[in-house]
């Protein structure tokens, strides 16, 4: 009887736990951060519990962090599961995944994954389930009475105070590019651009200018609402005014109470950032969330595949060049490392079996762009030892340009390339500590009238250097992928006008 009694008891606590883990329900966004942090059992627990809503996404990162043992032990039928559960909702990447993934496991190994996919229910059918049956055995009414002067709820207190949610950070930044303002890539993680373009926002609109990412800022972009078409061309300020404007607001708030050293060259210092970036016209613009690269605006596939993913990014894949294989006997351990190198790739089972293939594919967009400009791309890099070149070309061959090299893995690096027909040179180069593979980075390459060169990773200047080789306008822009998979979830350039 004890022991029958011991058993009850684990029991009730294993399900305490397993319910218990699912009261905290984080969100997609939140997870995704962990598993770019490279905090994988948060991120793999966060995607567990999203993944049993029937989240499509969810499900897909579950799948890949299964097929890679990334905060979880390694399990390829659970992978195929998720893999699965993820394709039968239209994600194509999925489909792909799981069919890769078939290659390296057993017939009961993939007929036991099916049959979990298809037992496999929402968890939040069974919870309406359970509070259906909860509302049932309710035996007193709960009687609400009016209150003639009703307070702010503390679920409206909190929306007043509490910091602003990824997304609403995201909705924030699209607001403000529907008005016109420039505040780097829609991700939600606000950067300087952000904070300045929210500077400027609020110098213009006569709202007291603290640069914060504060639901009050929020609330008066929603307010405005320039999502209906009128963006910065029609009601359009002069540069001098706005600088003006700024200059009068900082004297005033110099008067009204005294700052200090530091924050009024702070203060200095954003309004010349604002003031002094010369590359002021919009020539090309992409977050490719109309779900078509052909149009507004057009690129042309050079060669190679392009594609774009169901979550809004363009995708490209090329075979990663691998080493051939020595006689030496591998250890298990070592069979099994860089199985899932290529579970994105296209390519087919006779491309990967080459260990000499290297392959190329490119992309390019004609757009004027000026000698003077400034190039960003939003980009994450999925495989170790890839390699994704982009850049503004010259002429109908797009030979000659300056170019950013983009090398993820162990040895990551950026580099700044000069191409012409007398060859390729790095005329700028930095090896990096942090290693760039799974992560999504801003890289920007910006040129002024002088021919000064400055790479960008992040906000923060890689290097310098001056080069005045190749003048005249540049034609347009060009990505290559050189090996790997790569997600551009956004790209803008601008020129000097």
């Amino acid at each position: 009887m004890k022991l029958i009694q011991q058993l009850l008891y684990a029991g009730i606590i294993s399900c305490s736990m397993v319910f218990g883990s699912f009261a905290y329900s984080a969100s997609f966004d939140e997870a995704m951060e962990a598993f770019e942090n490279r905090d994988y059992t948060s991120a793999y627990q966060d995607f567990s519990s999203i993944a049993q809503t029937g989240d499509r996404d969810a499900q897909f990162m579950l799948g890949y962090v299964y097929s890679k043992g990334y905060g979880t032990p390694q399990d390829y039928v659970e992978a195929h599961k998720w893999f699965n559960l993820a394709s039968s909702q239209g994600d194509r990447e999925a489909r792909r995944a799981r069919d890769s993934l078939t290659k390296f496991m057993s017939a009961q190994q993939i007929s036991r994954a099916q049959q979990l996919a298809t037992e496999w229910k929402p968890l939040q059918t069974q919870s309406i389930e359970k509070n259906e049956q909860k509302e049932q055995h309710t035996s007193e009414p709960v009687i609400l009475w009016s209150d003639p002067e009703p307070t702010l709820s503390p679920s409206a207190l909190e929306n007043e105070t509490t910091e602003l949610s990824r997304t609403e950070k995201r909705e924030l930044q699209k607001r403000l590019r529907d008005a016109g303002y420039d505040p780097g890539p829609i991700d939600g993680l606000p950067g300087e651009r952000t904070l300045r373009a929210i500077r400027s926002y609020q110098s213009d609109f006569g709202i007291d200018v603290d640069g914060l990412v504060s639901r009050e800022i929020l609330s008066d972009l929603r307010s405005r609402n320039f999502a209906d078409g009128k963006t910065a061309e029609s009601m359009e300020i002069k540069r001098e005014d706005v600088l003006l404007t700024q200059l009068r607001e900082l004297d005033k708030d110099g008067q009204n109470a005294p700052l200090s050293g530091t924050q009024y060259k702070q203060r200095v210092s954003a309004i010349l950032a604002d003031y002094d970036r010369p590359w002021l016209t919009r020539v090309l613009y992409d977050n490719f969330r109309d779900g078509d690269y052909t149009l507004n605006p057009r690129w042309v596939v050079e060669s190679g595949s392009f594609s774009v993913g169901n979550r809004d990014y363009l995708y490209t894949s090329v075979p990663v060049p691998r080493i051939k294989p020595s006689n030496k006997k591998k250890s298990d351990t070592e069979e099994i490392v860089g199985i899932f190198s290529d579970i994105f790739a296209k390519a087919t089972q006779e491309d990967e079996e080459q260990d000499d293939y290297t392959g190329y594919a490119e992309i390019y967009n004609a757009s004027p762009i000026s000698n003077s400009f400034s190039a960003r791309v939003n980009v994450n890099g999925l495989l170790a030892n890839g390699r994704l070149i982009f850049g503004v070309y010259q002429g109908t061959s797009r030979i000659n340009g300056y170019k950013v090299a983009y090398n993820t893995g162990s040895n990551s690096s950026i580099q700044l390339l000069r191409t012409s027909f007398d060859g390729q040179s790095v005329i700028g180069s930095m090896a990096l500590s942090q290693e760039l593979t799974g992560e999504i980075h801003n890289v920007e390459l910006r040129r002024n009238g002088e021919g000064v060169i400055e790479v960008v990773l992040d906000d923060n200047i890689l290097f310098t250097v001056t080069d005045t080789k190749l003048t005249g306008e540049f034609d347009g822009f060009v990505m290559g992928n050189h090996g790997g998979d790569f997600r551009i979830i956004e790209l803008e350039v601008y020129s000097e006008r």
